[in-house]
């Protein structure tokens, strides 16, 4: 097995590696660094001697591999390439170092723990810590409830992956734990445990009663009721463009993320407008999610301003907005891509030079990975 290339996906910390050797349809290998390897195809073995290599996932025709934070992919490519048998022809961007003060991206991955629609605990890793945080005791007493027809309630519980977040673990977990007990109120667990002790199946999203998001609702003093009328209101049109709009002027981080989020599901360069203002935000997370909506809505008019996110002060939002130029960009992009080879952040100098090989060699721009997946999923379909 060769590598062909290598591509970038949507966390920093993954990258896909395309392979000359194709899976057949419906299989797939994943392994884990403290797996017992001894009976793995012998390609995975080599891989895993790569100091770094976390996980590896393949299917079909690639590679999705994962990588230890504390272990940078200028480390780990050149030896990934050799137990490969490629040849590493591939010069790196140059460049000084990261400072040690910002030693990584502070992305924080998000788990749920959900007992038939009932939210638990709250867990976040960064890294290689854990953290966990309790919900108030009305969640405990709603699970308990709920778990009079069950017959093992420790087997059913269940963790839910949710979006990642950016910054320090202890304000996001406080952050996800403050959204959870505004949209669950009292009226909502009543209903999933009712329906838990029913013969239906619970999940989050029945106990849900959406309502139209109004100005008023966006005026209310408590951040907490703001959020609730957002979480509510039904997927969002142009028609909601305007207050959506009001929502990211708000002075609570989580309305304004959210805002964010419903904005990239409104598919209208209508909402352009309204991401790049999101892209201008305070925090990071909110201007990250921005730049994972414009990647998802795949609009081209939004290549300067990503351009322009290649100076952002910070590395994550810098990493999106060369990770965008690689998927949309083309050659009015090219003088701020060389730039970015200087950039003290090994992934992005990686990012900016596989937007600046494919945008040089003429290669057409393929789109987000989201994107490629969903056309070949309707592909697919349509056969």
């Amino acid at each position: 097995m060769k590598i062909i290339s290598i591509e970038p996906t949507p966390s920093p910390y993954s990258m896909k590696i395309n392979v000359d050797k194709t899976l057949p349809d419906m299989q797939t290998e994943t392994f884990k660094r403290d797996d017992d390897l001894s009976s793995a195809p012998e390609y995975v073995r080599q891989l895993f001697k790569v100091e770094g290599v976390k996980e590896l996932y393949r299917v079909i025709d690639f590679i999705a591999l994962e990588r230890d934070p504390k272990v940078e992919w200028e480390a780990i490519l050149p030896s990934v390439k050799e137990a490969l048998g490629a040849t590493d022809n591939d010069q790196e961007a140059s460049g000084t170092q990261p400072q040690p003060e910002d030693e990584d991206f502070g992305e924080v991955k998000i788990s749920i723990q959900m007992f038939r629609g009932i939210p638990m605990q709250v867990k976040l890793e960064e890294n290689e810590d854990e953290k966990r945080f309790g919900l108030s005791q009305r969640f405990t007493d709603a699970a308990m409830q709920a778990s009079k027809e069950s017959t093992n309630m420790l087997m059913e519980r269940k963790w839910v992956e949710q979006d990642p977040r950016y910054g320090d673990p202890n304000e996001v977990g406080q952050d996800i734990v403050d959204e959870i007990e505004a949209t669950y109120d009292e009226k909502r667990l009543n209903t999933l445990v009712k329906l838990a002790t029913s013969d239906q199946q619970a999940d989050a999203s029945q106990a849900k009663v959406l309502e139209p998001l109004t100005e008023d609702k966006l005026q209310q003093d408590d951040w907490k009721a703001r959020y609730a009328a957002l979480d509510r209101m039904p997927d969002p049109t142009i028609d909601d463009l305007p207050l959506l709009g009001q929502a990211l002027d708000d002075p609570k981080m989580s309305i304004r993320r959210l805002a964010t989020a419903y904005l990239g599901m409104v598919e209208d360069r209508q909402t352009l407008s309204y991401l790049y203002k999101a892209l201008e935000d305070k925090t990071v997370t909110v201007r990250r999610t921005a730049g994972d909506c414009l990647s998802d809505l795949g609009f081209t008019e939004a290549i300067p301003i990503m351009i322009e996110g290649l100076e952002d002060k910070s590395r994550i939002i810098r990493w999106r907005a060369a990770m965008f130029l690689y998927e949309y960009g083309d050659e009015t992009a090219i003088p701020a891509l060389e730039k970015a080879l200087e950039d003290p952040e090994f992934e992005v100098r990686m990012q900016a030079k596989m937007a600046l090989s494919r945008i040089q060699e003429g290669e057409a721009a393929q789109g987000s990975i989201w994107k490629q997946m969903t056309e070949m999923t309707k592909m697919k379909k349509d056969q």
